[in-house]
């Protein structure tokens, strides 16, 4: 079984290539054209499957430079499934290259499983940057100024964690992750080891576009295509979360460098993210902010620097995932303002139920996703004692609950369409069945999370533990 480890990487790696070389030199008929994404979606939800199976056996490759363990298994399987559902969920209509639109989202998600694998610092790096460029990339198609503005503000944000892991590397003489672990355990808490850590942790939040760094990832994701907006605010922040996961579990024996950082960060997304959901009406951008404010969840568990918080992160990284990179990517051509999802339930009822569940699920309504993970990081902060922090969280919590049911109201409540509003939907591209299919596939997803939440966070917790944490 050890075999096939590596089996859903290379599907991933084929598949991208093979469809991005195949769109340039035309060999794909345009009678068979409309066959792609279904035939794409397929081959990552096969990756699912094998990671699933032989992912559980632990093991290393390329001389140890990777490893396959309970953390990457969870983090690859939730990669895989996230890129198989925006593959079948997206209106590919309202994209702008259908070649490039189904390959960077493998590739971002091949990216994650780099990172989620990477056993020293160049791997975890390597694999953001993946990511990123590929998101990078379907901002551009449309919109290249947008794309220029992103690559500066990732250049700086690389640049931070470049300059910050080579300081990390020169202190403790190791670029090996379970190494570094060990050296820094002897390790008293410095100024010069407190600088390049934070400088590390600062080019993360600039790469995932957190508050208060979210400027040029969220007029990127309000101008991309809707792939490349879910891309933008959901694959790189999950490849970030996986890095930030990782180098935290590293440097766990000088926590007390970057909890401060990690607790001042995830209060300011969460309640700047929940406030600003509810003053927008945008539907794509109360969808970003409620991202903003999820991801603050995230970064919350990892100020605990404690097995249960982490865990509870990497848990709520999963529905994260799903959510943020498909709820866009469900929105599809109605991304304009609110009146864009007037009466949507009445014209489109899988798209509109698609939407609700993404929206409630970013702003952790119960009993979705979301919900369970913000309950389980919640948990963890209520143990470490971070009680201010866990009642920002509620605050925030509850202002994007607020804006989520306010979109609930358009969707379902709202008068419906006017004639001639309804005359200008129904001239749309009529979506595909394999469309609807994702939508309803994400919906199941969204819902099952909750159901399977013990299993997962059973797996969750195992990941947390093979990064050596107690």
């Amino acid at each position: 079984m050890t075999n096939l480890v590596l089996v859903p990487d290379v599907l991933v790696v084929a598949a991208a290539m093979l469809i991005l070389i195949a769109g340039r030199l035309g060999w794909v008929p345009r009678s068979s054209r409309r066959y792609l994404p279904a035939i794409t979606a397929a081959i990552a939800l096969v990756a699912f499957g094998i990671e699933l199976w032989a992912g559980a056996a632990l093991t290393t490759y390329f001389d140890g430079a990777l490893v396959q363990d309970r953390f990457a298994l969870f983090a690859k399987a939730a990669a895989l499934l996230t890129a198989a559902i925006v593959l079948a969920a997206t209106d590919w209509a309202a994209e702008d290259s259908l070649s490039i639109g189904l390959a960077m989202p493998l590739i971002a998600a091949f990216g994650v499983m780099v990172a989620a694998s990477a056993r020293d610092l160049v791997g975890l790096w390597a694999g953001l940057e993946l990511t990123a460029a590929s998101a990078m990339v379907m901002v551009s198609l449309r919109r290249p100024d947008l794309g220029l503005r992103l690559l500066v503000a990732g250049a700086v944000g690389s640049g931070l964690v470049l300059i910050g892991l080579a300081f990390v590397y020169a202190t403790t003489g190791n670029a090996d992750l379970p190494l570094i672990q060990g050296v820094l355990a002897h390790t008293i808490p410095t100024l010069p080891l407190a600088i390049p850590v934070l400088l590390v942790m600062s080019g993360l939040a600039v790469r995932a576009g957190i508050a208060p760094f979210h400027s040029a990832n969220l007029s990127a994701g309000l101008g991309g295509s809707p792939l490349g907006a879910g891309m933008l605010l959901g694959l790189v922040a999950f490849a970030v979360a996986i890095v930030a996961i990782k180098l935290t579990a590293a440097l766990v024996a000088v926590s007390a460098v970057y909890s401060v950082f990690f607790e001042v960060l995830a209060g300011v997304a969460m309640l700047g993210g929940g406030a600003a959901a509810l003053a927008v009406r945008a539907p794509r951008m109360r969808l970003s902010y409620l991202a903003v404010a999820q991801f603050g969840w995230v970064a919350a568990g990892l100020a605990t620097h404690y097995r249960a918080g982490l865990a509870g992160s990497l848990f709520l990284l999963g529905a994260f995932a799903v959510a943020a990179t498909c709820g866009p990517a469900v929105l599809g051509a109605a991304g304009g303002g609110e009146e864009a999802v007037h009466g949507l339930a009445a014209v489109r009822p899988a798209r509109a139920a698609g939407l609700a569940l993404a929206m409630l699920s970013l702003a952790g309504a119960p009993p979705l996703a979301g919900f369970f993970g913000e309950l389980a990081v919640g948990a963890a902060l209520a143990q470490g004692g971070r009680f201010a922090l866990l009642a920002i969280g509620l605050l925030g919590w509850t202002l994007g609950l607020v804006a989520a049911v306010g979109t609930l109201r358009v969707l379902y409540i709202q008068s419906p369409l006017e004639d001639a509003r309804r005359g200008a939907a129904a001239a749309l591209p009529v979506l595909s069945r394999l469309s609807t299919a994702g939508v309803l596939a994400f919906c199941l997803v969204i819902a099952a999370y909750g159901v399977l939440a013990n299993p997962i966070m059973g797996l969750a917790d195992q990941g947390a533990e093979a990064l050596g944490l107690r």
